[in-house]
């Protein structure tokens, strides 16, 4: 489609934090005389003068409006509602931008994408973001498909496992022999007194309660919210809530569980856990602060697994709103931005950032196939699906059994997905 005359319309993209590729930044040194930094010089040229073109051949200018992380949420909820949406397009993160599209504020993509647009044939620049069985309304990047930056990985302190002798995981793996059992008894073996004091101090496994539900619910086939009906009293759901009630409460090899995010999250660079979930960033921003090389191995697979799932990778997604005049064209524009690279997928691609969060080529091997393999279980991402309180109920609070937490919440998980459901009709 030929670029319309647009009198000087500005295309407003709401998000979060600073970018300095738009119609107010014409050089390099705007961009550093603004404090905006950039890793390649190459690149961002090219995103600058992807931005002159497009001002040029549509007479519109583009401007990314960093609103916080509150202020977004509050701008979606409040201006789409009231008809007069503050910006074209939003970038979200899965907490907001996934109830957005649930709740009916923003536009079907099959009511803007022309026939012939990347989005709707070969998917280079754009991708849909399916939720709940529908494509319809969020996209993102083709990027983050190729580069699994996003990926939730099993880590493990091997220098833990060396000084016990135990064989490195993914070389099990490669024989067949990683599952929940060998998981099992490396994480007992790992559980440890080290001090004498008579209390545990060194765990197999830990980790924040979102990661660990989704990674092995991934690691048995299992699913609570990948469709419009409830998957928590699934029977290979109930196998991955007994799985963890034995290393909580039976063994005793799960670090008990602190309720503190950062506390959680990071047992394993504080050395206190030898096996923990873990995403790229994790491993950039802690893994050199330790004196023990942290490695990532496939998930142990589960009873009725097949070791080809992991947990869904999360990425932030774009829609243009309810309300937004001439979606088309600002479907346009934004198709051509993110061409900035003119599909040459060389510029677009750098792996650099990714591949340093692993100790050698053999982990950054793993990475790409384990950060392959599928996942689309949304349920710490649709609003009123209170999975927590079944890790709570038997894990930390301990006052409930596996059944007697999941009967509590099922018909909460299907309402919510009902609820879900009727929102992206």
């Amino acid at each position: 489609m030929s670029p319309r005359t647009w009198g000087g319309r500005t295309i407003r993209i709401g998000l979060w934090w600073d970018e300095y590729w738009d119609s107010n930044y014409q050089t390099l040194d705007d961009v550093t005389a603004a404090g905006g930094s950039y890793s390649n010089s190459e690149t961002m040229q090219m995103k600058l003068d992807k931005i002159r073109d497009i001002e040029s051949r549509w007479n519109c200018k583009i401007e990314w409006v960093n609103l916080g992380w509150d202020g977004i949420t509050e701008s979606i909820n409040t201006s789409i509602t009231a008809g007069t949406p503050d910006c074209d397009i939003y970038l979200t993160d899965p907490q907001f931008g996934i109830p957005a599209a649930l709740n009916g504020y923003a536009q079907k993509i099959s009511s803007y994408a022309p026939a012939d647009s990347d989005i709707l044939n070969d998917q280079v620049v754009l991708r849909p973001f399916n939720v709940l069985g529908s494509n319809e309304y969020l996209m993102c990047t083709s990027d983050n498909y190729i580069i699994p930056s996003g990926a939730c990985y099993m880590a493990y302190n091997a220098k833990m496992l060396d000084e016990l002798n135990l064989e490195a995981p993914e070389a099990l793996a490669e024989k067949g022999q990683w599952d929940w059992e060998k998981f099992a008894e490396y994480a007992l073996a790992c559980t440890k007194d080290t001090d004498g004091d008579g209390n545990m101090d060194t765990y197999g496994y830990g980790s924040v309660f979102t990661d660990t539900i989704s990674a092995f619910l991934a690691s048995n086939n299992a699913a609570i919210a990948n469709s419009t009906t409830e998957g928590l009293s699934d029977s290979k759901t109930v196998e991955v809530f007994n799985f963890l009630d034995r290393l909580y409460n039976v063994d005793g090899s799960a670090r008990p569980y602190q309720d503190d995010w950062n506390n959680d999250q990071l047992a394993l660079f504080q050395g206190q856990v030898a096996f923990s979930i873990v995403r790229p960033y994790m491993l950039i921003d802690n893994a050199p602060n330790v004196d023990f090389d942290i490695r990532i191995c496939p998930l142990p697979v589960g009873t009725s697994g097949d070791g080809t799932r992991m947990p869904v990778i999360l990425v932030n997604s774009y829609f243009i709103p309810i309300g937004v005049e001439d979606a088309e064209s600002v479907y346009l524009v934004f198709e051509e931005m993110q061409n900035w690279f003119d599909g040459d997928t060389y510029y677009r691609d750098d792996p650099e950032w990714f591949e340093s969060a692993f100790v050698d080529l053999d982990q950054v091997e793993l990475a790409y196939q384990e950060g392959s393999k599928t996942g689309d279980d949304l349920w710490n991402s649709i609003p009123g699906l209170d999975v927590g309180a079944v890790f709570y109920g038997v894990y930390v609070n301990k006052d409930q059994t596996v059944s007697q937490a999941i009967e509590s919440q099922k018909q909460i998980v299907q309402d919510g997905l009902d609820a879900a459901a009727a929102g992206i009709k």
